[in-house]
């Protein structure tokens, strides 16, 4: 049996067979493959633990050692970081067994005396312990392959002397001519020759190359252009690819129609860190991001339809400990009413989401077990090896976290603890993205994966290259001493590492194209060292001018005009074909309405092509979910349910208002409980109560009772929209009384900016107070004597009514009944949609006499709402004013 031998041979080799030749008798291998090899001959097995299950060995043997020398070298850092420190220690120690220690034997130091200590209660060998073991059974005369003889691509010299010891022992029974460096070579004369061989010897010698092209360097601009090129070549023009990542060269093959070389990627996903993301159950305080993250992952044992209620719940309300979320979990379907209780926090217990105690280790343990046991009854489902590798991945994190808790002695553990030592247990998980096609290139990932002859080799990446430490640096020098004829020295692996690099150049016979490139995207890339090598013994820049994509395909370009995708015209309006998609909502609010005159590009993606944000991406803003969290107390605060005079309002505060506010951040402000915000959440409580006493005293100064908070009206016809046949619903946060039984209306605005509303009040376009007066006189008796915007925290009042107190005097500079007006701009901005145009016009600057926008322009003559602009009579523009909040702007061009 022939064996081709590289320590560094990792995935496809290639091997020099052409289409239907077949590998008789011959193999590739890399050690952990050859020690397999012989142990099968031999008959022999050392059987070797996954990682993770070694590292969980190691870490019990440390808390064991750690009992009973607690004062131990290690110590420590074990007590901040017990994965980890187990994780680099184990490192450690199989690095210094494959270099001959003896653990208790030959201990130089401190640090090996305490590894001896922790080896004592350790007994799961490494990979390397098992290569140690085949080496004296093959020493001890084992049984080998038939006609063995093992070919390494250079002289083993190099190699690990562990990995050395194996192949002298197999020279000494099979014959040294039977153990050998790779004779079959190229011997042929051209540059590439020539500068393999200064390059192999690691000669200074000057270079001069030839007029032949058996060396060529292509150098781009970017990377793109690179992947672009090398798309266009056919698979065949080249023996041998080399490319590290696959992926982006497999999208641009994938373009152009031609095979994929197949593609994958080692990482972690949401799936197989299934048991991790779970954990956010047992965030202290509850984090409600994290909490949605893990009712968003695309397999759950929760039902995908249950998960996206309760989602659409948190966001909408701000919390969980809410009857929005209750009535979601009350109204489950019974396979999820059985789940509920081991994988989502318990809604009854909410004093347990603001508290930090430690959680139960029963209560994990029991969420392990259940979801494990979720993950074994969908293995046998059917599904894509992506998802059943990833499920797999999840299984044994599961498993490694039952073993991680039965080693806690404590019946309670603390949050931050548990995903310390949780974190570190991921495991990577490789993954196909796309296959190998028939037809397509003979591609590596690695320039040591070449094991025979090319005639010719195109390296696809030749830059930014692979920086690894030195395996033995970590060694202290009496270390390194007492292993001394063991130990990987560092000239022997950079030499290692550089013959690996340079197999592509000695193994190529014709032909051997390096690719390199100036950017990866926006970032500089880093020149290969045998670049550099090169142009220091040419002394001369090899990638001075980079390539155009036109030099190097020698073919005719010409310029593309760019496509207008977004059909826009220079006022900003948008046309669109499909104008019998559209449909109004028969029911509009103040906001979707002021949406449809301001801003219609927002209008239309919301409420008629109805793209909306979902999960995490939806929950508001910290400042956002503290004027939702305002609005609340303030409800619950002054309800006139239990007295809506100021005395029995002030009543309340004092007494209640602690518990209030914290029963509220629960229901609609879990953001607020996140660890980034707590420090913000203690100020807004102050603030909030300094609020709730300042509108107090605005409600007594006034002489005004307190008549409904938060009031509710649905399906209110409006005769100014009579002819449009839609209703409103609204919802005004503050109805109260004066003395006269008139209505004065409260609009509640978390802000400390005031121009804003003073603008809408002087400007005559606050709609939605209009709105507001209208619901009210609509649905009542009762005549509207006072409305006003109040700024919170602060109880700054905007209005141009008479109202005492913390009030800016504020005057109506224009005309109109803003009721008809808005009528009147439903009915134009509906036409215009109708028609298949969208008057966006946001990010347009226009010279104040010379303004575009239709919209604009018809204002005065169809009675419009005028639009919110920034108007600057100094600089003499006008520019409409963009929604800061919108949820589209990535649509938006952004002029």
């Amino acid at each position: 049996m022939k064996v081709y031998y590289n320590p560094a041979y990792n995935g496809f080799v290639y091997t020099g067979l052409t289409e239907g030749q077949v590998f008789f008798n011959s193999t590739v291998c890399n050690t952990n493959s050859l020690v397999d090899l012989i142990a099968l001959h031999a008959g022999v097995d050392f059987p070797v633990a996954s990682n993770i299950d070694r590292v969980l060995d190691y870490y019990k043997a440390m808390l064991e050692y750690n009992k009973a020398n607690p004062d131990n070298l290690f110590a420590k850092s074990f007590a901040l970081d017990e994965i980890n420190t187990a994780k680099e220690c184990l490192k450690w120690r199989d690095a210094m067994i494959l270099a001959g220690w003896q653990p208790g034997k030959n201990d130089a130091s401190e640090r090996m005396k305490v590894l001896a200590g922790i080896d004592e209660n350790f007994h799961s060998i490494s990979n390397g312990e098992k290569l140690l073991r085949i080496t004296e059974a093959v020493k001890n005369g084992c049984n080998l392959p038939e006609n063995l003889e093992i070919i390494t691509p250079f002289d083993y010299a190099c190699f690990i002397p562990a990995e050395r010891n194996l192949l002298d022992a197999i020279a000494k029974r099979i014959g040294a001519e039977k153990v050998h460096a790779n004779d079959d070579l190229p011997k042929n004369s051209n540059n590439l020759r020539k500068v393999a061989n200064i390059l192999v010897e690691n000669k200074p010698d000057a270079i001069t190359l030839d007029g032949d092209e058996s060396l060529e360097l292509l150098c781009f601009a970017e990377k793109k252009e690179a992947l672009q090129y090398l798309s266009q070549l056919k698979a065949d023009d080249y023996s041998v690819w080399i490319n590290r990542d696959n992926r982006a060269f497999d999208n641009y093959l994938i373009q152009v129609q031609k095979p994929t070389c197949g593609s994958s990627d080692k990482g972690v996903s949401q799936i197989s860190e299934l048991p991790i993301v779970g954990l956010a159950l047992f965030t202290r305080p509850l984090n409600l991001n994290a909490l949605i993250n893990w009712l968003t992952v695309p397999k759950s044992p929760l039902s995908t339809m249950f998960r996206n209620k309760l989602v659409d719940a948190i966001v909408s309300s701000g919390g969980y400990f809410n009857d929005k979320c209750r009535d979601c979990l009350s109204n489950a379907e019974d396979k999820d009413k059985e789940r509920i209780k081991y994988f989502l926090p318990d809604i009854s217990k909410p004093e347990e989401a603001i508290g930090n105690e430690p959680i139960k280790k029963s209560v994990i343990l029991d969420y392990v077990k259940q979801l494990s046991q979720w993950i074994n009854a969908n293995l046998h489902m059917e599904m894509n090896d992506f998802e059943k590798n990833h499920l797999m991945g999840a299984l044994s994190i599961c498993s490694a976290m039952a073993r991680m808790l039965e080693l806690i002695d404590a019946a309670e553990v603390s949050y931050d603890d548990l995903i310390l030592n949780f974190d570190s247990i991921s495991t990577e998980i490789e993954s196909e993205i796309s296959e190998s096609m028939v037809g397509c290139q003979n591609l590596i990932s690695l320039s040591s994966n070449i094991a025979s002859i090319a005639d010719s080799t195109i390296w696809c990446d030749f830059y930014n290259p692979d920086e690894q430490a030195l395996s033995y640096d970590f060694l202290l020098p009496q270390e390194k001493e007492i292993l001394k004829g063991n130990v990987w020295t560092g000239e022997n692996e950079q030499k290692f590492n550089r013959l690996n690099k340079l197999l592509p150049f000695m193994l190529t016979q014709n032909k051997l194209t390096l690719v390199t490139v100036k950017k990866d995207g926006t970032k500089d890339v880093v020149k290969d060292p045998i670049l550099i090598r090169l142009e220091k013994n040419m002394d001369k820049e090899l990638t001075k001018e980079p390539l155009s994509l036109k030099q190097t395909l020698d073919v005719s370009t010409e310029t593309i005009e760019q496509f207008n995708n977004r059909h826009q015209d220079e006022d900003g309006t948008i046309h669109f074909e499909r104008k019998d998609l559209v449909s109004f909502p028969q029911k509009e609010s103040f906001s979707s309405i002021s949406t449809l005159i301001d801003n219609p590009f927002d209008y239309v993606f919301n409420k008629i092509i109805k793209l909306r944000k979902s999960g995490s991406a939806a929950m508001s803003a910290v400042f956002t979910t503290k004027g939702t969290v305002a609005h609340a107390i303030i409800e619950k605060l002054f309800a006139p349910e239990k007295g809506g005079s100021p005395a029995a309002i002030r009543n309340r505060i004092d007494s209640d208002f602690d518990t209030v506010f914290d029963e509220t951040i629960l229901e609609c402000g879990g953001i607020l409980l996140q660890p980034e915000n707590l420090s913000e959440k203690n100020v807004f409580k102050k603030d909030m109560k300094k609020c709730v006493t300042r509108l107090c005293n605005l409600i007594d100064k006034n002489n005004l009772n307190v008549v409904a908070c938060e009031k509710n009206y649905e399906n209110v016809e409006l005769p100014e929209f009579s002819k449009q046949k839609i209703s409103f619903n609204g919802s005004i946060d503050m109805v109260l009384e004066n003395n006269a039984a008139e209505i004065v209306i409260f609009d509640f605005k978390y802000s400390p900016k005031k121009e804003k509303y003073e603008k809408w009040i002087k400007n005559n376009r606050s709609l939605q107070l209009a709105l507001y007066k209208g619901l009210v006189e609509k649905t009542s008796d009762k005549k509207v004597n006072a409305k006003a915007y109040i700024l919170l925290p602060e109880v700054k009042v905007i209005t141009a009514d008479e109202l005492k107190g913390y009030i800016f005097d504020t005057k109506i500079d224009r005309d109109g009944i803003v009721l008809d007006e808005m009528s009147n701009s439903y009915v134009y901005r509906c036409n215009q949609i109708l028609n298949g145009a969208i008057e966006d016009g946001e990010g347009i600057k226009f010279p104040i006499d010379a303004v575009k926008i239709a919209y604009n322009l018809d204002t005065t003559k169809n009675n419009l709402v005028p639009l919110d602009a920034d108007i600057k009579p100094r600089n003499k523009t006008w520019e409409k004013t963009p929604n800061k909040y919108s949820d589209y702007a990535f649509f938006k061009a952004g002029k």
